[in-house]
């Protein structure tokens, strides 16, 4: 039974990963016809992408009355996105980014997560906090606009050219199809399929080796989840894209903990127990405050806004949380 349930969730993977391929496929050719009209428009539709399989995760979870799951994919996304994807990426090749696109996403990435560490001080997550967690994507999302609108035309080129390499970092020769509306629909149907597959085997797993439920999430859920970016990131930095895996991080966060913690919590209101709150929580939020030090800290030094030494630091303290959270849990 464990053999068929690895099975099941290996493939879940490829399906998330090829149907990811898939979408971001149909939306470069989006992004060539929008332009510099609508770069915001553009910048968001890749943070949308990272973050598809992770939303349809942990609501399937909720619908299948594993809540537990869905809330550490979210956690579990938001720490391997930093740790693994951003530190993997920097021990790879040192990693730079605008110093403007760290204050504009980096800092409000930091905030909304203390205010998901905030909201979650009383071991509950309310209807109504759901509902200021959606409705926080509406300023950030007219902050990236305004932001784009005023950049002079010559880098409003250059960021339509970056959006369209970061869409194309998803691409893989395997089953490659023609860009169309048939990629985007197809890439969406396969998605959801693989994502149910991917939570039912996430369920299995946990029935099978009968781990806490958080646990399952923050290892397995995120990690697989996360499979399409860490590809990409990594790719992307081979590539000399020194910049692609901290704004894909920022912007997969920034949608994980508003859209798909806010759709989660505004479906089901829930409790929390006291552990989720003082450690993944918490080191949630450490870890989000360490990276955006980190690249600060390159600014001040003038240095690499994370160097392969500052990678190897990120990957480990990530390691370290996996390790004490199955020591511990």
């Amino acid at each position: 039974m464990i053999v068929v349930t690895l099975v099941l969730l290996v493939l879940s993977v490829i399906l998330i990963w090829k149907s990811s391929d898939w979408i971001t496929d149909s939306l470069v050719p989006m992004a060539k016809r929008l332009g510099t009209s609508y770069i915001a428009v553009t910048t968001l539709l890749v943070s949308f992408i990272l973050s598809l399989p992770e939303i349809f995760t942990a609501i399937y979870s909720y619908f299948l009355g594993h809540l537990d799951i869905g809330l550490g994919v979210v956690i579990g996304s938001v720490m391997a996105n930093i740790g693994l994807i951003v530190g993997v990426s920097a021990i790879i090749k040192p990693l730079r980014v605008e110093k403007s696109v760290v204050i504009r996403d980096g800092i409000f990435m930091v905030v909304i997560a203390a205010v998901v560490l905030l909201f979650g001080s009383d071991l509950h997550y309310s209807r109504t906090e759901g509902l200021v967690l959606l409705l926080l994507f509406v300023p950030y999302a007219i902050n990236v606009w305004s932001f784009e609108r005023w950049r002079p035309t010559k880098n409003q080129k250059q960021k339509v050219e970056s959006v369209k390499r970061n869409l194309s970092l998803f691409g893989h020769s395997f089953l490659k199809l023609k860009p169309s509306s048939l990629t985007f629909i197809l890439g969406s149907v396969v998605l959801i399929g693989g994502s149910y597959l991917f939570s039912s085997s996430l369920i299995q797993l946990n029935e099978t080796l009968q781990l806490p439920e958080i646990l399952v999430g923050i290892l397995f859920g995120a990690i697989g989840t996360s499979m399409p970016n860490i590809a990409a990131a990594i790719q992307g930095t081979r590539k000399g894209y020194a910049d692609a895996a901290i704004t894909e991080t920022f912007g997969s966060n920034i949608f994980t903990l508003l859209i798909t913690l806010g759709l989660v919590v505004v479906l089901s209101p829930f409790s929390i127990a006291g552990n989720v709150f003082y450690f993944d929580l918490t080191w949630m939020i450490i870890i989000t405050l360490l990276f955006v030090a980190l690249i600060f800290k390159g600014y001040k030094y003038k240095e690499a806004s994370l160097t392969r030494y500052e990678g190897i630091a990120l990957l480990l303290f990530y390691i370290m949380l996996i390790a004490v959270h199955v020591l511990l849990f």
